[in-house]
């Protein structure tokens, strides 16, 4: 008996990965190959300037919005460069809402929360 679960020991991962394997191969039967980040550069049709993190076609480096506009505030630096940063967590519905409004959001200087006026004062080296 002790031969027997010993044996079973060693054949249950190689027939477990057998499975495994098959139902992988036919998961993959209906799908698109994916393409490259290189080859969605390469083949882009952008006239003006690609930005490198959303792949967003604008007329220059300065006008590339971030990655994930609905959770992040873009806040433009002194030197026109810019950063991407999450939106402050709080409950305050009038300041999510300040937040979420494209104008209002990135010029916000909220004392005690980590928004694009603090960005700023970090990058004066005021904090």
């Amino acid at each position: 008996m002790r031969g027997t679960s010993f044996g079973l020991y060693f054949l249950l991962p190689i027939a477990s990965g057998f499975f495994f394997d098959f139902n992988q191969r036919n998961q993959h039967e209906g799908q698109h190959p994916q393409v490259s980040y290189e080859d969605k550069v390469l083949n882009s049709d952008c006239a003006e300037f690609l930005c490198p993190d959303t792949l967003a076609c604008v007329k220059s480096a300065k006008d590339c919005p971030c990655p994930f506009p609905k959770s992040q505030l873009r806040c433009v630096l002194p030197d026109s460069h810019f950063v991407c940063i999450s939106k402050p967590a709080t409950h305050d519905k009038n300041l999510n809402a300040m937040y979420d409004d494209p104008v209002k959001g990135p010029q916000s200087k909220i004392k005690g929360l980590r928004d694009c006026g603090w960005v700023q004062d970090a990058y004066k080296g005021i904090i």
